[in-house]
């Protein structure tokens, strides 16, 4: 009658009381019997038992496949499916595979999800499959998400996330996630189709997102904004400082608040002035001068040779102070190496004369440990010395000069690989009103990160005020 206890139940209580006699042949059950209700419970808890003890040896086979790198089914967009004796194994479709590193590759690169969809739409790039009710393929931003998420493309399987269970109303089943706990990871070196440094590049570039335009929260636990695509989707904004101006007044994001039409020049504004009346700050500048005018004191005053040369010698003071600081730990790790010298002595005497009791593989390891560990202090030793640090210097100094350079180059791009980068070195700059000579315009500050990371998710570096 049906697969669930209480459903059985409730049917023969309503078939009884119409008078229907009811036979569960296979059972040998039958309703005349007084000692139905009696019978019926007790199959139905067989049952149920039999359900979830079914349940639970399908997922530990499950789990022997994952174990010996077979796959448990479902599709996964860039690998098709190879048939062994031993099971079913996924492998890299390589035309497949192309797309997904230039999925990844834009998107480290500045492009929005939203861009990145409309950009392989646009170029027939043929999604994995048909939206439900659809009849062409086309990608949505949420598979673009749900690509540049998987860890599968960097060569690790992470299995048994999410449990299903049947919701008693609908009778549909639903996925619930399970606690990180229950996961099953395991490194699959064959099925990697994007390069390490790739997934760091984006995930670093998903944290950073999160933290600028993610959802926030009120005290009272209320969602403050709407998160990722909030009214002024900044992040895929064509303007280049977008979400990163702010009004040096009241604190607020500046935005195009006037002449984004076709035929009138955009300007940025403050929005609590120009839509609330909540600031004083009612002065507009030109997109294209206001933009051009940053870039440029950007280059003039903070990416110049002083800069370099001042940041540099500012940490190699504060390196070498720091190593100064340490001396009293170089000399416990250079007596830790002498004891580890004369145990490794003492272990060979004992292998070698017979009077060791413990087994010769024993020894071998306890051996090869010290001496591992000898040679891990060695190389912090000699990194401490003043020739190596001078050399680390050295190659910090060409590594910030020629990251410099390149960023030069990218802020002269398009535009989501420039604010890409630009974010990367500043979290905001604060847009002043000021008037000098009758004339009103804009006073840009903010904090610069010279080597460039993300400055939304750690403290700001060496830079300058510009």
């Amino acid at each position: 009658l049906s697969r669930k206890h209480a459903d059985v139940l409730n049917i023969c209580e309503r078939l009884d009381f119409q008078g229907v006699r009811i036979c569960f042949v296979a059972q040998g059950i039958d309703s005349s019997d007084e000692k139905f209700q009696f019978m019926l419970h007790a199959r139905g808890m067989i049952d149920e038992f039999f359900l979830v003890d079914t349940a639970r040896r399908v997922h530990r086979g499950m789990e022997g496949l994952v174990e010996r790198g077979l796959h448990t089914g479902g599709r996964c967009y860039g690998y098709g499916r190879q048939e062994n004796r031993d099971g079913v194994r996924l492998v890299i479709e390589e035309s497949k595979a192309a797309v997904v590193r230039r999925i990844f590759t834009l998107y480290a690169g500045g492009h929005s999800l939203k861009r990145v969809t409309k950009k392989l739409n646009r170029e027939g790039v043929l999604s994995p499959q048909p939206q439900r009710g659809r009849l062409e393929r086309s990608w949505s931003p949420g598979a673009i998400r749900t690509i540049l998420l998987n860890e599968r493309y960097r060569g690790k399987l992470v299995w048994n996330r999410k449990r299903k269970i049947r919701n008693p109303e609908t009778g549909r089943r639903v996925f619930r996630a399970r606690p990180e706990s229950e996961w099953l990871r395991r490194e699959a070196p064959e099925l990697r189709i994007v390069s390490p440094e790739l997934w760091d590049r984006v995930q670093e570039r998903f944290k950073f997102v999160r933290s600028r335009y993610g959802a926030k929260t009120k005290a009272d636990g209320s969602r403050a904004r709407p998160g990722l695509a909030h009214e002024w989707n900044a992040i895929g904004s064509r303007y280049l400082f977008s979400g990163i101006l702010r009004c040096g007044q009241c604190g607020a994001n500046m935005n195009i608040v006037t002449g984004a039409g076709k035929r009138a020049y955009s300007k940025y504004g403050c929005p609590s002035h120009h839509f609330r009346g909540t600031c004083k700050n009612g002065l507009t500048e030109r997109s294209d001068i206001l933009e051009e005018r940053l870039l440029h004191a950007l280059q003039q005053q903070v990416l110049r040779q002083e800069v370099i040369d001042y940041t540099v010698q500012k940490f190699e003071a504060e390196l070498k102070a720091k190593l100064d600081n340490v001396s009293g730990e170089l000399e416990v790790m250079r007596k830790r190496k002498q004891r580890l010298e004369s145990e490794i002595g003492r272990l060979v005497e004992g292998l070698a004369a017979g009077t060791d009791s413990r087994p010769a593989e024993s020894v071998m390891a306890a051996i090869s440990q010290r001496e591992q560990e000898i040679r891990s202090i060695t190389d912090k030793l000699l990194d401490a010395k003043p020739e190596s640090l001078d050399a680390k210097l050295k190659d910090i100094r060409q590594f910030v000069v020629s990251r410099l350079a390149d960023l030069r180059t990218l802020l002269n791009a398009d535009v989501p690989t420039a604010k890409a980068e630009i974010l990367r070195h500043v979290d905001k700059i604060d847009l002043v009103p000021v008037e000098v000579g009758g004339e009103r315009f804009f006073m840009a500050s903010g904090e610069w990160d010279l080597l460039g990371g993300y400055p939304s998710t750690k403290s700001v570096g060496a830079g300058g005020r510009s």
